[in-house]
């Protein structure tokens, strides 16, 4: 009887098979982990490298989103591009020191931050009224809107209608032009009266005049009605002055009398008959601007309604 085949035993490797050398498994595995270690130690030198290539813009990031005090001046100049001249009211924050007295100064600034916006708004609201009433009366006294309200003159309705002077209206309408000129110069709030000084300077000389003669009379303070026709005189924006005869300025004229004056008002409309002959549409011109003088004068001088 043959014996029986036993089959050969299948090796492990590692275990039966294993000797003082490696088996190919465990070179394997070594291998693996070797290359672990070393993608490990690549990675860590690697990780630096990036690290400082974003660092220069993040603090810039940082500075505008996170800190809304410094970026509070670029918030105002964004303002003033929509609408000039308005400062945003400062927000509420908490100091970061937690010091009483740190706290209390911290909120001492905030409080005079907010009076200064609150009183540099309300004259640029001030000046840009000026302007907004000053348009709408100029409209309604040039298309002559009184008469289909029943008023006899421009100064009865806005009196009525309105609760202005006549000569009050009268006075926004003719500083209007000057106040346009300088909305773009300064914000504090403008006056109709001291701004009359400024009338001509802007008619004989135009807009620039009148933003240079501001400019001038701001150097030396307050901006007065002294101040600005002292401007406009060293500029050479105002009036002429009297000639000098044999080296002494002549006095100046006292009041006329009514006859002279009236002489005069009869030489000025024969002026214009001559000129009309040369030039009828400046002839025109310059009489209508004749007329609304009176008319506006004769307002002013007329008593108040009852």
């Amino acid at each position: 009887m043959s014996p029986k085949k036993v089959p050969p035993p299948i090796p492990v490797i590692g275990a039966a098979q294993k000797t003082g050398d490696q088996s190919r498994e465990e070179q394997l595995r070594a291998w693996e982990d070797n290359q672990r270690r070393l993608r490990e130690q690549q990675a860590a030198a690697a990780a630096p490298v990036p690290v400082p290539v974003p660092a220069p813009a993040s603090p810039p990031a940082a500075a505008v989103v996170e800190e809304p005090p410094p970026a509070a001046p670029e918030r105002a100049s964004t303002v003033k591009a929509e609408t000039p001249g308005y400062l945003p009211m400062p927000e509420f924050t908490e100091p970061d020191s937690a010091d009483p007295a740190a706290r209390l100064e911290f909120y001492a600034r905030g409080i005079l931050a907010v009076q200064y916006a609150a009183r540099a708004n309300h004259e640029r609201a001030e000046q840009q009224k000026l302007i907004g009433l000053g348009l709408r009366l100029r409209a309604i006294k040039d298309e002559e809107l009184h008469k289909s309200a029943g008023f006899d003159t421009f100064g009865d309705l806005v009196q009525d209608r309105f609760g202005f002077k006549k000569h009050q209206a009268n006075n926004i309408i003719r500083v209007l032009g000057v106040v346009q000129a300088l909305e773009d110069v300064t914000t504090q709030e403008l006056k109709a009266r001291p701004l009359g000084v400024l009338v001509p300077v802007l008619h004989d000389h135009g807009a620039d005049a009148v933003r240079k003669t501001w400019v001038e009379a701001s150097r030396h303070g307050n901006v007065t009605e002294t101040a600005l026709r002292d401007a406009a005189n060293f500029l050479g924006f105002g009036p002429p002055k009297e000639l000098e005869v044999s080296g002494e300025q002549r006095k100046p004229a006292g009041p006329k009398p009514a006859g002279g004056m009236l002489r005069e008002s009869a030489a000025a409309v024969e002026r214009l008959r001559v000129l009309a002959q040369k030039d009828p549409d400046r002839a025109r011109r310059e009489a209508d601007e004749l007329r609304k003088a009176v008319e506006q004068l004769v307002e002013e001088l007329s008593p108040p309604a009852p």
